[in-house]
């Protein structure tokens, strides 16, 4: 299977309803023989790992109010695969151009959409996705407007690079507000961000502080337990309400 053949079952899936888009994405991938679902399921995360830049993850943190979580950013790249070739290909030449995108939308995250190629694989047949020889990148890409030192979590024991955005300054804002003027705009007509007032990050704790509330000992003892402890804890603490949220479907 190649990038055409793939873009062409998602394209062909979309539907003005995500509960129609699951079922046609779901059938369209049972037609397919296991080899070729293992193929598409390769394409896809290639095409998700493409998209694991700073750039694109500004762009639904800043539209949800200073939310967008590691998990968040993971949905957010199925919901924009989900959308089809050209508007995937346009966000990674330029997030800004994802505004249109997002307003047509409620919530611009799709976390089952990434979930149907590994369940039709184990219904068809009976085992886990074999390995796909792909890593996750380790870093996000691009983010020239953030500062290294925020960028560097060196020392830190927070795996979420989420925690980067909650950290920003006014100058970042002030680079955000030129180079990403179209979602700078939404969030200034939606009142997530005040014009004409310095923008600063939710006050949360810092990364340390959260790291500081877990038991060390467990650290020594399960440290397994001790990372989901933290990214647990970071979910909590980086939490914030989005003033349009309520009422979403």
């Amino acid at each position: 299977m190649d990038s055409n053949q793939f873009w062409r079952i998602i394209e062909v899936t979309f539907a003005p309803t995500r509960e129609e888009q699951l079922e046609l994405f779901r059938r369209e991938l049972e037609d397919l023989t296991p080899g070729e679902l293992i193929d598409f399921a390769r394409l896809f995360a290639g095409f998700k790992f493409a998209a694991y830049s700073w750039d694109i993850w500004l762009v639904p943190w800043l539209f949800q109010g200073g939310m967008c979580s590691d998990d968040g950013f993971d949905d957010f790249r199925s919901w924009l695969i989900s959308r089809g070739r050209r508007t995937y290909e346009a966000a990674l030449v330029n997030a800004d151009d994802l505004v249109e995108e997002i307003r047509q939308v409620e919530d611009p995250e799709f976390e089952l959409f990434g979930y149907v190629a590994s369940k039709t694989y184990r219904k068809m047949s009976g085992e886990d996705f074999p390995n796909l020889g792909l890593q996750h990148p380790k870093e996000p890409s691009g983010g020239d407007w953030l500062r290294p030192t925020l960028k560097d979590r060196t020392g830190s024991k927070m795996l979420n690079r989420c925690v980067v955005f909650n950290e920003m300054g006014d100058e970042e804002f002030t680079v955000i507000e030129r180079r990403f003027p179209k979602i700078w705009e939404l969030c200034v007509e939606r009142g997530i961000i005040t014009r004409g007032t310095k923008q600063s990050p939710p006050d949360v704790p810092t990364p340390e502080q959260i790291a500081a509330t877990i038991d060390p000992n467990l650290e020594k003892n399960d440290f397994a337990a001790y990372l989901k402890a933290i990214q647990d804890a970071a979910t909590n603490a980086y939490k914030t309400k989005d003033p349009h949220q309520d009422g979403r479907q």
